[in-house]
């Protein structure tokens, strides 16, 4: 390890530029837990967990599917070590059904008109 010697005449000037350095630390230690904080405080409400019925209400699908789906790692869901039972967290599936929402099949007014001017507009069967 590296030691400097200094004199009895410079040790104020040596403590005062630690002390101004340990606030410098103090205060980007803040600023990061400040950045961090969100991320570590979850609200309770979204760390309640649910059974299956809850879930398959969620989910819209019959027990035996949630459960294939939890045993197939496709939905979120949580197993306590030795026990049978299957806990969900409802934000969670929430946000997976979000996740997988179809996009509306009717076109826009200016979709149908870009396929109009393309020419590619399916024909209607009825029409000869």
């Amino acid at each position: 390890m590296l030691q400097n010697s200094i004199t009895f005449d410079e040790l104020p000037g040596a403590v005062s530029s630690l002390t101004a350095l340990v606030r410098e630390l103090v205060k980007e230690v803040g600023e990061l837990r400040k950045m961090l904080t969100p991320e570590r405080t979850i609200p309770k409400s979204a760390t309640q967990f649910i059974g299956i019925a809850e879930a398959c209400q969620i989910l819209g699908k019959a027990q035996s599917t949630v459960y294939a789906l939890a045993r197939e790692g496709k939905i979120p869901a949580y197993k306590v070590p030795g026990e049978k039972e299957w806990r969900f967290i409802a934000g969670e599936l929430v946000d997976h059904v979000k996740g997988y929402k179809r996009e509306s099949s009717i076109m826009s007014f200016d979709e149908m008109e870009a396929e109009i001017r393309r020419g590619t507009r399916a024909k209607s069967p009825n029409r000869r």
